[in-house]
């Protein structure tokens, strides 16, 4: 019985870790795809002539980050 209840247990172990990475990469995924959406925008805001800083504040990028888009 003592076996079966270590199985289990390493089991659900095994499965909260798997969800934990799942979970993780989600999340880091949707944190990748705002950031690309923010660099198009950021780039298109850019190309209307808006100052870096103006478009840094819109789209919450770095004003280094923005200002490298417009070189």
């Amino acid at each position: 019985m003592k076996q079966v209840e270590e199985r289990y247990e390493a089991s659900k172990m095994a499965y909260r870790d798997i969800k934990n990475s799942i979970d993780t990469a989600k999340r880091e995924g949707r944190i990748e795809g705002r950031t690309e959406a923010n660099i198009e925008t950021a780039k298109r805001l850019l190309a209307m002539g808006l100052p870096t800083e103006q478009v840094a504040k819109a789209t919450q990028l770095p004003l280094d980050m923005v200002q490298n888009l417009s070189y």
